[in-house]
Parts: C-alpha cells; sequence; structure tokens
C-alpha cells in the first residue's frame, strides 16, 4: 500500500495536553508522528515521546544548517541561494511547512497551497500542527482516531 498522511491541527503547544491527546490515538506508531510548533524548543520537548519539530526560531536555523547536533562552528557548504529572510523572493508556498527542515522530517506533503495557508495561520496563531505518515492503508482510521482526539481540520494526503 502507498504511504498516505494524517495531518491536523491540535487546538494547543501546551506538551502534556499533546501527550494526553495524541497518546490516546490507537496503534499511533510514535516513530511515524511528528509535531510542528513555534514554541522554543525545551528540555520538556526532548523527553517527550513526540516528534517535536520546531519550526522559525533560531534552533531551526542551526539545524538547518548544521543538522541536529550544529555548534558554533558548523560550515554551510551549499544552501541553495542566500537564505536570509526578507531578501529575494519567497516561492515557497508551504511556509514553515515547506522549510527544508520541516520537509526533512515531515517529508513533502501533497498539499494544495490553501490547506498550507491553513497550517501556516494555525502555526502562527500559536498552535501545532500533527502529521502522521501511515504506510499500511489504514490512514481512514487515524483519521477518526485524530477527531476523535481533539485535532481539527483534520485531512489525508498523498
Amino acid at each position: 500500500m502507498a504511504d498516505c498522511f494524517v495531518t491536523g491541527i491540535a487546538p494547543t503547544q501546551d506538551i502534556a495536553e499533546l501527550e494526553k491527546m495524541l497518546g490516546s490515538v490507537p496503534n499511533l506508531d510514535p516513530a511515524n508522528l511528528s509535531v510542528i510548533t513555534t514554541a522554543d524548543r525545551s528540555d520538556r520537548h526532548d523527553r517527550s515521546f513526540l516528534n517535536f519539530i520546531h519550526a522559525g526560531g533560531p534552533q531551526l536555523d542551526a539545524e538547518v544548517v548544521g543538522g541536529p547536533i550544529a555548534g558554533a562552528g558548523s560550515i554551510m557548504t551549499s544552501s541553495g541561494g542566500t537564505g536570509v529572510p526578507g531578501i529575494g523572493a519567497d516561492t515557497n508556498s508551504l511556509g514553515f511547512l515547506g522549510h527544508p527542515y520541516v520537509v526533512q522530517h515531515v517529508g513533502s506533503l501533497p498539499i494544495p497551497e490553501d490547506e498550507a495557508d491553513n497550517y501556516n495561520d494555525a502555526l502562527e496563531e500559536g498552535r501545532c500542527v500533527v502529521a502522521y505518515k501511515s504506510g499500511n492503508g489504514d490512514c481512514a482510521s487515524f483519521e477518526g482516531a485524530f477527531r476523535a482526539a481533539g485535532l481539527k481540520h483534520v485531512k489525508t494526503f498523498g
């Protein structure tokens, strides 16, 4: 069966609430789950069973340049351009979801631009975007489970 992505918007960035919501989803493999947030990275995020991806902020920039273990001495050998915010045209319609670090962990979600705008708005408003990669064709059951857990705007792509 082909892979599909089930996505939804969580109404909070609170780690304990997210763990409670998503921990109740049956048959969920945490290795295939990503929670995109604009919250500052913390030890609590790192200890969670959820895979948090921090969109925006300095931690994201450092990770894009040199990987997750980047230090102050990282060398960027290629970036495909200056990558300086506000300079040059932004041709990326996915916003946070299209950021190279997010794409690297969640995958290039095959979503229309207006759907990407919904996710970007949610992130900017302090909510989280949840994405789950399912390779066994049970996306419909995960859609229902995500809705039952309290996620909004649940959709499947792929």
